[in-house]
């Protein structure tokens, strides 16, 4: 018995394209020695320079645009802990029992590794983002209140993020129980509409959750430094003293850090005001 075959009236090119995809990465890219923070402003500034504009917004590209923070975002915790666990001991020995890939392993050099770890890691939940502070960097105790509030409002534009990148804007039964159901229930399966001020938003939500985990990370893992490491002179401490600053210190923006030598006081002062038990 033949099959019936229905044809539609849509054309298709004879010639398959050919993406020859080992010619489309950059071989000459070298890895920026910029901190991450710093990498994070500067793509941050570069996309949103692509966000339309109140007077001819245009809501799908401002949800590009979004995709590009997300990203931004991203990329800084990737490099971030990458770059950590390349340096603190305690980093590197809250990751020793984990696998990397037998191809990482022969590929990337002992810097780049810790990648192949964190390709596993998404950072789009209050839980992976709190867990991989714990485990990958070796953060004990609480979260502060005000790293958990940054982390639960960046969450909630991932959730956006994942409606414009899953369901082209649509929500979702899963993102409308998280970002709340009683308020979403009508809106299943409605289109983003993610107006300019919305965007811009979303833009200052993700920053703060960058620079608020930026600054927590580098009290506690100074804070941890043993006692015997630091002579309380800036000339002998500078070595390691500098080597977390780099990697936290925003250079950029125009709220930039401090320079080395006078958080390096201030490092002083709370540390002998923390011994001696005084509030500061």
């Amino acid at each position: 018995m033949a099959l019936f075959r229905c044809r539609l009236t849509l054309s298709v090119s004879p010639v398959n394209p050919v993406l020859s995809t080992e010619k489309l990465f950059d071989q000459s890219y070298k890895e920026s020695t910029a901190s991450p923070i710093d990498e994070f402003l500067t793509r941050l500034l570069s996309i949103n320079k692509l966000a339309p504009q109140p007077s001819a917004f245009d809501p799908f590209q401002g949800q590009l645009v979004l995709l590009g923070v997300i990203a931004a975002v991203e990329s800084y915790f990737r490099t971030l802990f990458r770059r950590l666990i390349a340096f603190d001991p305690v980093c590197q020995a809250s990751v020793e029992g984990r696998d990397v890939s037998y191809s990482a392993a022969i590929h990337l050099s002992r810097e780049m590794l810790p990648e192949a770890m964190l390709e596993r890691i998404s950072f789009v939940s209050s839980t992976n983002i709190t867990s991989a502070i714990r485990e990958l960097i070796g953060i004990k105790g609480n979260i502060p209140a005000d790293l958990d509030t940054a982390i639960k409002d960046y969450v909630r534009v991932c959730h956006l993020r994942h409606c414009a990148v899953h369901r082209f804007g649509k929500l979702g039964v899963s993102n409308a129980i998280s970002l709340g159901l009683s308020e979403h229930k009508t809106l299943l399966e409605k289109p983003l509409k993610l107006d300019y001020v919305a965007l811009q938003n979303t833009i200052a939500i993700s920053t703060c959750l960058v620079k608020t985990l930026n600054n927590y990370l580098f009290n506690e893992l100074l804070s941890r430094v043993p006692e015997s490491s630091w002579t309380g002179q800036y000339a002998k401490d500078k070595a390691i003293f500098i080597s977390y600053y780099n990697l936290f210190s925003d250079k950029v923006s125009s709220n930039r850090s401090a320079q080395s030598n006078q958080i390096y006081k201030q490092f002083l002062k709370q540390r002998s005001m923390f011994a001696s038990g005084t509030e500061f």
